[in-house]
Parts: C-alpha cells; structure tokens; sequence
C-alpha cells in the first residue's frame, strides 16, 4: 500500500455524528482579506476568522501532498459547504501523499501516541518520519493514534539550503510576524510547525506559547475546532480548577465555539484562546505561532502572570535567601530577580530578556512591509504601554541587562517620536 488508506466503518459512523453536531458557522470567512480589515476587525479586537481555499491554492504543498479523494464521502454525496451554513457530513477531501513526505524521512520528528494519554499530555517520542510513514503506509495498528506535532519542517528545509517555497507562502496579512525572524541554523526561535496524522488523532485543550496568535492551514483533510475565549474558561476546568483534558468528556463540550475548518482553509486563533483540534480526516496542516505589536500588551501580561506563579511556587526560597543575606542591603533583592528569572525563562519558555530582545529585532527589522504593519504611531503606542508597565515593577531596577536591550536599540526614541 503506498499510501495512507486505513479507515474503519467504526471511525466512519463517529465522525459522522462529529460533523453533524457542528452548528452553522458563526465566524468570518474570506476569499480576500485586506490587511485594514484583518488589523482592526480581528488583531484588534483579537476575533477569529477563517481564509478560504484560495488562501492556500498555489502552494507547493496543496499540489505535492495531496494525492485523489480519500474516501469520496462519508455518507457518499456531495462536498461539504463552506458558506455560514450548518456543516454537511460528506466530504470530498484528498488522500495524504505520504510518497512526497519521503524526501524528509530522515528528520527526526516530534510523535504523540494519542491512543495513550500521561496526564496533561499525550505519550512521547521522537523518530525518523520514514519510521512513522512505513507504519502508515503497511497499514500497521502501531500507526493508529500517532500524531505528527510540531515538526519544524520549515527550519529544517532551511538548515539544508533550500526556500521553504518548496512547501508554502505566507498569505500577505499574515506576514507581520513578531515571533518567527529569519531562519538560520544557529537560530533557536522557530514556532512554524507541521503537523500529519490519521483521522480523530488530536490536541487536548490548551493555549498557545506565550499566549500567542496562532495560525493552522489544512493542506490535506479537514479538523473540528472548539475555540475558548478567555471569559468562558470555567466550563471547562474541574473541580481542582484545572483545565479538562478533552472537551468532549463536558456535558455541551464546555459551551465551545465550534467550527468545521474545511481542507484547504486557514483559521485564525486569537490570543490567549484556549482550543482543542480533532483531525476528521487523515490531515497535513502547517500552523504559525506569531504575535505582532496589538499583541504586545496580551503577551505582557502572561509573561507577568508567569512570573506572579513562580513567584508564589517558590516563595520558600525568598524566605530563605532573606534570611542567608539579611534585608538590609539589596543583595538579597537581586538574588530573587535572578533566581525568578532563571525558572521563569524554564517554566515559561521565556522571561524578561528574551521578551525585550524580541521587540528590539522587531523595531530594527520589521518584519512585514509598511502597508502590511500597523502604522508607525500604533506600534510605538503598544510598546509604549508594556514599557511603561515594565519600569514600574523592580525588573527594571534589577534586570540591567533589559535596560541596555532597550536603550542600545531604537526603541525609546521611535516610541517618544
């Protein structure tokens, strides 16, 4: 069998009854999306929306990865509507082209058995994709379940010399992206990921890194969404306060926004929106984390929030370095910054450093034209505000290094502009 095909009648029937619990689409779908319209309906305002098909037409993946249409329906009839319209179970979509994914067997890539799940996660590994395609591919049950995630497919094509044109373009108002700078092989900041796995493989509930904008295109199959705003987050924790695992299990799945994205679509996920993803088909997807300036002040406050709790998880050590260096000088004060700092940049991916480092880069070297940017006196207004938030707390008194990222760069004499 040389490519994927596996698909039970079981599987079938349960993902018939997914799609027809999905209700008529509540959110924006367009074929063109001006950057003016994007800007101050949904980074503003931090609203979703969907890309149509168009969006990813002309990519090389859309044309190398998908092979005929998988299973022509699941109920054998026409394909489903993207218009605002209650979703219909049949489907169109195309087979994955595993044959095409063979020029990257050899990278070693991120799998999640999502038939075994270890508490607030799925089991891990990590492998040759040409291991995990043989197992697709000879139709082996070793295969059912495995999930594909954060595979950095874009970096690794750079690494090699090669355009990432091989694959994708980003759609034009998707490109002021504040968090994924030029790729070289000696860069560790790199949150464009691919993702490939058999139908009803998935995510758990959770929110992206950073409190992120996300972004995810169906080049191959169709996903179900159930998006979270931050205001709607009680339905869904348990009675310690923590978030479920999968919505599915919660009478009314939480109260979700629940949406179909159709194959070839891009959704758009706001910041700081929890969202759990169920793969309907066997789906290739490219998602971007990025967050551009409106986003800054969101962004700001997860990392203090991030801060606040290891603050509190270690609130012995205070206590303890207090009394080792006594509180009459300062040493014990810059002995905490720097032992919060160091579990804060662990726990969160990140602290203060690497928040100003990455304004800076983006002051300097914008990354998006000007008439794909927010204009100049809207950006410096939002790095403005976090400043101004940040010379407030001690970080700014105890963290000189942040003090020189900022003034060595241009950014308090653009923003006082």
């Amino acid at each position: 069998m040389s490519n994927w095909s596996r698909v039970t009648a079981q599987q079938i029937e349960f993902i018939d009854q997914l799609i027809r619990g999905i209700p008529a689409r509540s959110i924006p779908t367009y074929d063109e999306l001006p950057y003016d319209v994007y800007l101050h309906k949904h980074l503003i305002l931090n609203a979703p929306f969907l890309l149509s098909a168009k969006a990813t037409s002309s990519w090389s993946a859309v044309r190398d990865f998908r092979i005929s249409p998988a299973f022509q329906t699941l109920s054998d009839s026409a394909s489903a509507s993207t218009s605002p319209s209650a979703p219909n179970p049949s489907s169109s979509t195309h087979k994955p082209n595993l044959t095409a994914l063979r020029r990257y067997a050899h990278h070693i890539v991120p799998v999640a058995n999502t038939l075994a799940p270890q508490f607030s996660e799925f089991e891990r590994s990590e492998r040759p994709l040409g291991e995990v395609l043989d197992l697709w591919e000879n139709g082996d049950e070793a295969g059912d379940g495995l999930y594909v995630k954060d595979w950095h497919l874009m970096a690794e094509i750079e690494s090699e010399g090669r355009g990432v044109e091989e694959v994708y373009a980003v759609p034009e108002c998707l490109r002021d992206d504040w968090l994924n700078p030029p790729y070289t092989p000696a860069s560790t900041s790199d949150f464009r990921f691919t993702y490939l796995g058999p139908p009803l493989t998935y995510t758990p509930l959770h929110r992206d890194v950073y409190g992120s904008y996300s972004w995810s295109a169906n080049v191959v199959g169709r996903k179900v969404w159930w998006l979270f705003p931050p205001d709607r987050l009680d339905a869904v924790k348990d009675r310690h306060g923590e978030l479920v695992f999968d919505v599915r299990e919660l009478k009314d799945e939480g109260g979700a926004l629940k949406i179909l994205q159709e194959e070839g679509e891009i959704i758009f996920v706001p910041s700081g929106w929890h969202h759990q993803v169920v793969n309907l088909d066997f789906c290739i997807s490219i998602n971007h984390n990025f967050f551009a300036s409106p986003t800054l002040p969101r962004i700001y406050h997860t990392l203090a929030q991030s801060q606040q709790r290891v603050e509190e998880a270690i609130a012995d050590v205070k206590e303890m370095i207090i009394e080792r260096l006594g509180s009459e000088s300062d040493a014990w004060e810059r002995e905490w910054v720097d032992e919060v700092q160091g579990l804060l940049e662990r726990d969160a991916g990140w602290g203060w450093g690497g928040f100003w480092e990455t304004i800076e880069r983006n002051v300097k070297e914008p990354p998006a034209a000007n008439f794909l940017s927010p204009p100049l006196h809207m950006r410096n207004a939002y790095i403005r505000e976090v400043l101004q938030n940040y010379q407030s707390g001690r970080e700014w008194d105890w963290l000189p290094a942040t003090q020189i990222t900022i003034s060595s760069c241009d950014i308090l004499s653009s923003i006082m502009d």
